[in-house]
């Protein structure tokens, strides 16, 4: 008849002190009722496992609770469904020691008796197995000695004041034939030599394995043994240093951490616990996410999956995303998966495209607001290479296009080297800001050409490449945009941004990712207007952040103030060498941290920093694909680190390049379109100034070059990416 069994697991941290395991084997011994007990040890591919039973749920829990009060660090959870059964074994056999309770065991050490025991399991090779099964039944009450004539054996005092346990340790093996199965079966018994002394003999006779599969009791227990004696046949890894190399067991590295019972399973889903069972979920509230995640990862690890999978949660519960991708490949995964009723709300923007997302950082509803942003991205990018006299004339450059109400960023150029265009506008300055703007037109009017062109040249040299691509032509050259940023987030869309930084290069990616992140904190800053309960919870998630996140101000403030505004922002990078100067604000004002495998250097520097003793370098560096530590906050509260795998992402539902194509149809604009745009605004400004001004027998059409009566000297001055040069 089949005993029922509740079973846990047991994962030990490493080598356990055979002390610890003494306490625990005595705390088990005084549970109430005296529950039988079940130890197995199950070796497979070279790898042991170890599971702990009792007939009934109480028993076993508090067997368990035992264990994780006397082994600290040990992992109790359910067993999963891929135990190896012991009903497909071809040998079953049982161990007897015969001896009387008064003489001990072998003189071997513990440890000894565990490496041989635990390398002789670990000879079970893929495709094998051998289970090592050790029931404790009755008890042993702690006696005083007898008197006797004659001395007792040594140590027989000890044994006696110590609680014990009738056993029986049964074996069972399985194989591609039953010779190598007994093999495996009388490898064990060998192990097992160690404990034999004078009056002591260990030997192996054949049982039933249906014995251990029902978990069969004897009539009468063949061995009474105290807990001291135990501890070896537990084939526990025990040993004295907690950094011996045992045979079978995993890795020490990476450490495998625990969910507590705080981590909840409602929420958004971050993946499942590697150190339990793989259908604990490890989630996280909506509202602690505003504390915004920091994602650290080289490539290849599986954190852009890790990425994908966390806004597409966002998008099928209909919330407000933007996605910034250096490449194209998490948004071409995003499209494919993007469910029917929110096809209308995806908004792509992809530069390469023939029909490109407009984007107008001079657009909103304040346009000094909307100049500061302009030049803070421009000097994030180009740091001293643009110097105080270009950044005046940026400054006051776009802040005249943003005033104007219907411009775009790549008017500058054409504003600042067309005299027919500017006089347009310039007027306006005068009458509108006759101290600020005006006055700088005033200035720069009473300038020669010659001087106009020197003190522009440093400026336009940084702004040509939106004039001279195509991609960004077509981006930024679009005045009235089909769709703005601010109906974007007012209307809960899918905003989806493929920079193809491998396509148009770095610096082009840069430009196009760094505006639009701007752009969407102006009109994240638009939420000040509205009251708390209306914000709606905004995702943000930045890959590569350290190459998009330039906004006007410290970032530490700004990311502080997207909280009260309903914004959370995952911020995902390769290694915390790209942050340069964001390091620290990134640090400090991102709370929930989820680190995959790093390198050497950012594993000793975090285990440091934020490993909270948990971890060590080795643990951040020794991590497999699609698995991390994750450090959550939930409900205002930072929560251990615990160690999770990630989810794949579901399968396609739709061809990408058709959602793309439906959402450039919607909001996308012609290239053709754009440039003739610009060229019909370049030469009605040229036409109308060679009328009125027949002494502009040249002029220029904003568009870096001049009509050909005169060549103009190319610019020898280096880019500033290339070579360091003077501020002008």
């Amino acid at each position: 008849m089949s005993r029922q069994v509740t079973w846990r697991e047991l994962r030990f941290p490493g080598p356990i002190p055979p002390d610890a395991v003494r306490a625990c084997l005595v705390g088990c011994g005084g549970l109430p009722g005296n529950p039988l007990l079940i130890l197995e040890a199950v070796a497979t591919g070279g790898r042991l496992r170890w599971r702990i039973g009792a007939p009934s749920s109480l028993s076993v829990r508090q067997a368990c609770q035992q264990v994780t009060l006397h082994l600290p660090g040990t992992i109790v959870s359910p067993v999963e469904g891929t135990w190896p059964p012991v009903e497909t074994a071809q040998i079953g056999a049982q161990v007897r020691i015969s001896r009387t309770r008064l003489l001990p065991l072998g003189d071997l050490d513990p440890d000894a008796v565990t490496r041989g025991l635990l390398g002789a399991l670990a000879l079970a090779g893929q495709g094998e197995s051998l289970h090592y099964q050790l029931l404790l039944g009755a008890r042993i009450r702690p006696t005083r000695p007898p008197e006797a004539a004659k001395p007792l054996p040594r140590g027989a005092t000890e044994r006696l004041e110590q609680p014990g346990f009738g056993c029986l340790v049964r074996l069972a093996a399985t194989a591609a034939h039953d010779g190598r199965a007994r093999i495996l079966v009388r490898q064990v018994a060998a192990s097992l030599k160690g404990l034999e002394a004078p009056g002591v003999a260990v030997t192996v006779r054949r049982c039933a394995v249906t014995a251990l599969a029902r978990v069969s009791l004897p009539l009468w227990w063949p061995l009474w043994i105290s807990a001291s004696d135990l501890v070896p046949l537990t084939a526990w890894p025990v040993a004295d240093d907690p950094k011996a190399e045992l045979a079978g067991l995993p890795p020490r590295h990476p450490k495998l951490l625990p969910p507590t019972a705080a981590h909840p399973t409602e929420g958004l889903d971050i993946g499942r616990a590697v150190a339990v069972s793989m259908e604990r979920r490890i989630a996280q509230p909506v509202g602690d996410t505003l504390q915004h995640r920091h994602v650290l990862g080289p490539s290849g690890v599986g954190n852009s999956t890790w990425v994908g999978y966390a806004a597409l949660q966002d998008i099928l519960a209909g919330r407000c995303v933007v996605v910034i991708d250096p490449k194209r490949d998490l948004v071409t995964e995003l499209l494919a998966r993007i469910p029917a009723d929110r096809l209308d709300d995806v908004v792509v923007l992809d530069p390469a495209s023939r029909t490109p997302l407009g984007v107008n950082p001079l657009a909103g509803a304040d346009p000094d607001l909307a100049a500061d942003s302009i030049v803070a991205v421009f000097h994030s990018l180009y740091g001293d290479g643009l110097g105080p006299r270009s950044t005046d004339i940026l400054h006051a450059a776009v802040l005249t296009l943003a005033r104007r109400g219907d411009a775009s960023l790549a008017m500058v150029p054409l504003l600042l080297t067309n005299p027919g265009f500017r006089r347009s506008l310039v007027g306006r300055a005068h009458k509108e800001d006759p101290l600020g703007v005006g006055s700088f037109w005033a200035w720069f009017d009473s300038l020669s050409s010659g001087e106009q062109d020197m003190v522009t040249r440093p400026l336009l040299n940084k702004l040509r490449p939106i004039m001279l691509r195509p991609s960004l032509r077509g981006v930024f050259g679009q005045r009235r945009p089909a769709i703005s940023v601010e109906q974007i987030l007012a209307e809960r869309k899918i905003l989806l941004v493929e920079l193809r930084k491998d396509q148009i290069g770095p610096e082009a990616a840069g430009l196009i990712g760094s505006h639009v992140v701007a752009h969407l904190w102006r009109a994240i800053l638009g939420r000040l207007s509205l009251p708390a309960e209306q914000r709606h919870p905004f995702m943000v998630y930045i890959d590569e952040v350290q190459d998009y996140l330039r906004l006007p101000g410290s970032l530490a403030d700004a990311l502080a103030q997207a909280r009260g505004l309903g914004v959370s922002v995952t911020a995902a990078h390769q290694h915390l060498g790209q942050l340069g100067r964001l390091d620290a604000d990134l640090e400090a004002n991102t709370a929930t941290k989820l680190f995959f495998r790093l390198s050497p250097g950012d594993g000793r520097h975090l285990a440091s920093a934020v490993g909270a003793g948990q971890l060590t370098a080795d643990d951040f560096t020794l991590q497999p694909d699609h698995q991390l530590y994750a450090r959550l906050l939930v409900n205002g509260r930072l929560l251990p680190w615990v160690s999770v795998a990630t989810q794949p992402l579901p399968p396609p539902l739709h061809d990408p390049a058709q959602v793309q194509a439906r959402s450039e149809a919607h909001y996308g604009r012609a290239l053709d379109d754009v440039e003739a745009d610009l060229l019909s605004l370049a030469d009605a400004t040229a036409r109308e100034g060679s009328t009125e001004h027949p002494d502009e027998a040249t002029p220029r059409t904003g568009f870096g070059r001049r009509r050909p009566s005169a060549p103009s000297r190319p610019s020898a001055e280096p880019h500033p990416v290339t070579q360091k040069r003077g501020r002008i």
